[in-house]
């Protein structure tokens, strides 16, 4: 019986362990999740361009048929 025991405790303080290192991984997981919510996502916006030729080649119609040129 006693040396179940010490076998328990020996068990028991190796777990310890392993919990105190799971338990530092979630708190920094929760602090990095709590970090990502509190800053604001940082939008990029495109710079404002006056000129026009800007569009992509795929969206433009076929120069024949485009009725602004």
């Amino acid at each position: 019986m006693r040396q179940r025991l010490l076998r328990l405790d020996r068990i028991a303080g190796q777990m310890n362990a392993w919990l105190l290192v799971i338990a530092i991984g979630l708190g920094m997981l929760d602090l990095a999740v709590l970090v990502a919510k509190c800053i604001p996502a940082l939008t990029i916006q495109p710079p404002a361009t006056g000129s026009t030729g800007h569009e992509h080649a795929a969206l433009l119609p076929p120069q024949a048929d485009n009725p602004r040129s």
